[in-house]
């Protein structure tokens, strides 16, 4: 009996010394420290900084900035809004100081930060022969509308403009439509999906706001939202926050391609920057290849009604997305991070300088503003409402009553616009606010959606260096395919 006692004593002692308890902040099997905060996995800015061979510069406790010979990333306390070598990302959560660090979640580093600092790591690349090109809106679908004209045709003679450049680079080009016609808006990722890998889908948009002289201005890019996350507008992570869609599969592919679009929009055509952001309307949720919505500018906003009326600017601006088109298309078959906004900006820079357009710390509204309010001491001064898309409070815990019923709604309107006849009247319009829907009996949040440890379902990040893979507990790559 002694001799087992000594034996199972010593066996407990070599456990210890080879498996030590874990700390409260865990150490993950790659080196990464994870915290849990606000019930999400965090990890310290200061630990990405070194997996990126990046200088910490902090400002306080109010963010701070990462930064190399190569890239500069900046981040502020409790917002999901950070710049990326320049450009506007909107992250899914905001980013966490907690004893003195600055955290920024484990999704965001996965399916934000990464493949924007290693693009040329993404898994899975295909070179690209085919681009999909999607005007969108047409026939009786018009989109927005001002006294020059309706989006459907702004967005047609966009995308041919695009078009002639691809095709000119060589590059075979498919569009949706070329006249003014309807199609549902399934059937036109359907297109792409046919071609299958080495085909990418752009959707041609143009933005509006609520009033016709609204001063809500500037470029926005979509990719779809990360499965579990929030979309940009969003303040909630709701139960349709959690559910796959078919252009998860081309998560990573998805954001550097549209950034490589916007950064080349932004670096050639001057106009305010509203950033990267993420969405889950339907041409990129039924996308099973890398799938953007772009956004080029305000027809509600007279400034820029009046730039995009304009042959010359609309030429600018489909040359710099077919630009950045093609520089990703360089990423898939060579290997080369494409170009960045300042590398743009630079050699823009003479041209520029003799041209109408003047750059302003907000390019499309600085004139405006300075040119109308002599008198303000700023920009800012002379705004009814600011100009910031600041998220509100995030919060988690909860659902407000009746938002489930209003994301049903929602989606069955997008679909039933889908779908709908020439002519047909919309279906989706709501007569009155919908009552408050009872609660599902037993479910207290959202964390009793997630799938348990071990199913499979989680976030990886492409060979790091220093170990492992970042993973969940049940390891794999989250790529939207239902479990």
């Amino acid at each position: 009996m002694t001799g087992v006692f000594f034996r199972r004593m010593a066996a407990c002692l070599l456990a210890l010394l080879l498996f030590p308890v874990a700390p409260a902040e865990a150490q993950s099997p790659s080196g990464w420290k994870i915290q849990r905060l606000n019930g999400r996995d965090y990890l310290p800015v200061s630990q990405v900084a070194t997996f990126y061979r990046m200088k910490v510069l902090p400002r306080g406790d109010r963010g701070v900035t990462l930064m190399s010979e190569t890239g500069r990333m900046d981040f502020s306390k409790g917002s999901r809004e950070a710049r990326i070598d320049g450009v506007k990302h909107w992250l899914s959560f905001p980013v966490f100081y907690f004893a003195g660090q600055f955290y920024v979640s484990r999704m965001d580093l996965s399916k934000t930060l990464d493949p924007l600092m290693r693009p040329q790591k993404i898994p899975g690349l295909k070179p690209v022969h085919t681009v999909v090109l999607d005007p969108g809106h047409g026939a009786h679908d018009r989109g927005a509308v001002n006294r020059l004209g309706s989006e459907k045709n702004y967005n047609l003679d966009l995308s041919r403009r695009i078009r002639t450049y691809l095709q000119k680079a060589g590059v075979r080009v498919v569009i949706t439509r070329s006249r003014d016609e309807f199609i549902p808006l399934e059937q036109r990722p359907a297109r792409a999906n046919k071609l299958g890998d080495g085909t990418v889908f752009v959707s041609v948009h143009f933005n509006a706001a609520g009033t016709t002289t609204s001063l809500a201005t500037g470029f926005e890019v979509f990719t779809l939202t990360p499965r579990g996350a929030p979309s940009s507008d969003e303040p909630y992570a709701t139960r349709r926050s959690f559910a796959a869609a078919r252009g998860h599969r081309a998560d990573y592919a998805s954001l550097a391609l549209g950034t490589s679009i916007y950064h080349a929009m932004l670096g050639r055509v001057p106009m305010f920057d509203r950033g990267a952001k993420r969405a889950r309307f339907a041409v990129l949720r039924h996308s099973d290849v890398p799938a953007v919505l772009i956004e080029g500018g305000f027809m509600t906003n007279p400034n820029d009604s009046r730039k995009l009326h304009n042959v010359e600017w609309r030429e600018r601006l489909a040359e710099s997305v077919a630009m950045g088109i093609l520089e990703y298309i360089g990423i898939t078959k060579t290997g080369v991070r494409p170009k960045l906004l300042a590398q743009y900006r630079a050699e823009e820079q003479a041209r520029i300088a003799g041209t109408e357009f003047d750059y302003q710390p907000l390019a499309g509204i600085g004139r405006m503003v300075r040119g109308r309010w002599t008198f303000a001491p700023g920009w800012r001064g002379s705004l009814v409402a600011p100009l910031g898309e600041e998220m509100p409070a995030f919060r988690l815990e909860y659902e407000p009553p009746g938002i489930v019923q209003l994301e049903t709604w929602a989606a069955a309107g997008e679909d039933a616009r889908a779908s709908a006849h020439e002519g047909a009247p919309p279906t989706e319009t709501l007569l009155e606010w919908p009552e408050p829907v009872a609660p599902w009996p037993g479910l207290r949040g959202w964390r009793t959606l997630l799938p348990p440890p071990g199913s499979g379902e989680g976030f990886i990040l492409f060979a790091p260096p220093m170990g492992a893979p970042l993973d969940s507990p049940g390891g794999g790559v989250d790529n939207g395919a239902p479990a």
